[in-house]
């Protein structure tokens, strides 16, 4: 069982030294199941705190109706995370990558927590500091790129930052694909022939 103290050290090598930080959590060998109630508990706490931030601040949203309902938006960011997940670990073994799914879900977990964190930060900013808030969002986005690049070299053992950002890129691809092909098939099932009209 981790500590506290133990929690903060691993957060502060993630923004120093990711790919330190990455081997460091994949030694720790979780079970599966651990890892899946760890992704479903980020996932309802990245929910209440979108809700949160929508009822102190809201933003302005191109699906407003539909990311307004909690309940919609917590199957979205936890099914985009599952397909993350999957995609990034099948294009990694197809490009030669060594990882365990579980090495790949561990990392992206971890990555959840730490986006959580600052989320918080970022909110108590936005109603204190609202300048702050901006560039902290803007700097987190930035390092963000760059912890993820480490953890996926790291995680599927690809041993290049360039072939980590071609399996990122590949997923992404793969994922709006995948999206498309559902939206298409949902789209012409509730809207009928005259769809296609």
């Amino acid at each position: 069982m981790m500590t506290l103290t133990g929690l903060r050290n691993l957060a502060v090598l993630t923004v120093t030294s990711p790919a330190d930080a990455a081997r460091a959590l994949v030694a720790m060998q979780f079970p599966r199941e651990v890892l899946w109630t760890a992704l479903f508990l980020a996932v309802i706490l990245n929910t209440l705190l979108y809700s949160l931030s929508n009822m102190l601040a809201p933003a302005p949203s191109p699906f407003p109706a539909l990311f307004g309902i909690p309940a919609v938006y917590l199957v979205i960011i936890g099914t985009g995370l599952v397909l993350s997940i999957y995609s990034i670990h099948w294009i990694g073994r197809m490009m030669g990558g060594q990882g365990s799914l579980d090495d790949v879900m561990t990392l992206i977990v971890w990555l959840q927590y730490m986006r959580i964190a600052v989320q918080v930060a970022t909110l108590i900013l936005a109603v204190t500091v609202p300048v702050l808030a901006a560039l902290l969002v803007l700097a987190a986005s930035l390092m963000g790129l760059w912890i993820m690049l480490n953890f996926v070299d790291q995680g599927l053992r690809l041993g290049s930052l360039g072939r980590a950002a071609v399996v990122l890129i590949g997923s992404v691809v793969a994922i709006a694909v995948l999206v498309s092909v559902l939206l298409t098939l949902v789209g012409g099932t509730l809207l009928g022939p005259a769809a296609y009209v």
